[in-house]
């Protein structure tokens, strides 16, 4: 069976991560690059991630570089959001696949474009947001599709990590880079949800944001109405001394599901408020065996940029809700 061929643009911890589930649990998959700007980050991941199956791929400083020199079928792109775009960009035209970390892009216009790319490339572009990828997501949108849990009434979603003192001096707590604070970052994975879980558009936003004393948001609290009728709230804690609580709860008029933000746990209610014992959740994928299993034709993209732009036009109506104190219709798509 053919190998597909993978390169990955940007080696920092949660790349490292991915790479070792690449190299370990995907045999279907050959990572035959390495891109970083930064020369420890190579070094890191060559010793953490190839030492130990004895490889040695190429490793470029320039993204450029990788693209024009090194024979691929797809990339990995796990960089300081504002790259993602043109990175996307570049990647899509050398004719390559591309998975994408989350936010997939800065705004709706670029979410469009790379959208429109793709399509005429035929390529596949995902954002690998974990919680999509989840079998207790997947799950509870089965039970949406099938009319078991009814109409959603109500969505929320929460997260508080110490993420100001975890991010302190970082690529994400400077605003042109990362592209806003806590709640585009960790809370991409809050509004992920909501989006992904409500199964519906949302319609109207209301947001309140406090940077407490640093260069980009680290509190969030927001109000979405969504089109079926659902309300819904985000809680987005960037400043707790927890160190790291989420969650998220979608009732509906048949019953009601508690999840994490990534999936991971699942709690069931039916229509007459009596748990339900042991749900019937099917065993999925790792997200980054799923998207390999798309590149090879074996699998549907649970998670296609449609999901990227979706998120983008959120997140511009959130932040401009944010900026002049007053609730903000969502752009349709």
């Amino acid at each position: 069976m053919k190998k597909v061929r993978l390169g990955i643009i940007g080696c920092g911890s949660m790349s490292r991560y991915h790479g070792k589930v690449y190299t370990t649990q995907v045999k279907d998959a050959k990572i035959v690059a390495l891109c970083d700007t930064h020369k420890h980050n190579l070094d890191l991941y060559q010793r953490e991630i190839f030492d130990p199956v004895k490889q040695q791929p190429p490793t470029f400083a320039d993204y450029h570089d990788m693209l024009a020199k090194v024979a691929m079928d797809a990339v990995m792109i796990i960089t300081p959001h504002a790259n993602h775009f043109q990175q996307i960009t570049d990647s899509l035209e050398t004719g390559l696949h591309v998975f994408a970390e989350k936010p997939m892009v800065m705004t709706s216009e670029d979410a469009r474009s790379v959208i429109k790319l793709a399509e005429k490339k035929k390529r596949i572009l995902s954002v690998a947001f974990p919680g999509t990828f989840s079998a207790e997501f997947q799950y509870i949108r089965g039970l949406m599709d099938r009319g078991e849990l009814g109409e959603v009434i109500a969505a929320d979603a929460f997260v508080a990590q110490a993420w100001k003192r975890g991010t302190k001096g970082t690529w994400r707590q400077d605003p042109k880079l990362a592209g806003g604070g806590m709640a585009f970052d960790t809370g991409a994975h809050v509004f992920n949800s909501l989006l992904f879980l409500a199964n519906s558009r949302p319609m109207e936003v209301f947001a309140l944001m406090e940077n407490r004393g640093a260069p980009v948001d680290i509190t969030c609290s927001a109000s979405i109405r969504y089109e079926n009728g659902a309300v819904g709230t985000a809680l987005i804690n960037g400043d707790s001394v927890v160190g790291w609580d989420e969650g998220v709860r979608v009732s509906a008029t048949k019953g009601e599901v508690q999840t994490g933000i990534h999936g991971g746990r699942l709690q069931q209610w039916g229509a007459d408020g009596r748990p339900v014992k042991y749900p019937p959740v099917p065993a999925v994928r790792s997200l980054q065996q799923w998207f390999i299993d798309c590149v090879l034709g074996k699998a549907k993209d649970p998670a296609p940029a449609i999901w990227g732009l979706r998120q983008a036009l959120l997140y511009e109506a959130l932040y401009e809700s944010a900026k002049t104190g007053k609730p903000v219709k969502v752009e349709a798509e």
